[in-house]
């Protein structure tokens, strides 16, 4: 994945995202989960996986990992807020 392809996924969805301490929280409904699964490629999950929290509709991903594992700066992707 290239900060380009994360870029796009975030803003073409209309993704919401808050920051949290020195993170950023990615809510994304269900639906999204299989592009978002393709765009992160299977190496990611050869570990341990990436955590989440399920919610009622959507999913939240803390980001500094997944940005961390691909070389992307949150600030690239996720504006401050």
């Amino acid at each position: 994945m290239t900060v380009i392809d994360l870029y796009k996924f975030v803003n073409e969805n209309n993704l919401e995202y808050h920051q949290y301490d020195n993170d950023v929280i990615l809510f994304m409904d269900f639906f999204y989960l299989e592009e978002f699964n393709k765009l992160l490629g299977p190496t990611i999950f050869d570990d341990d996986g990436i955590s989440c929290v399920m919610k009622d509709g959507y999913l939240c991903f803390m980001m500094q990992y997944i940005c961390d594992y691909y070389g992307i700066e949150l600030i690239k992707i996720f504006d401050k807020q």
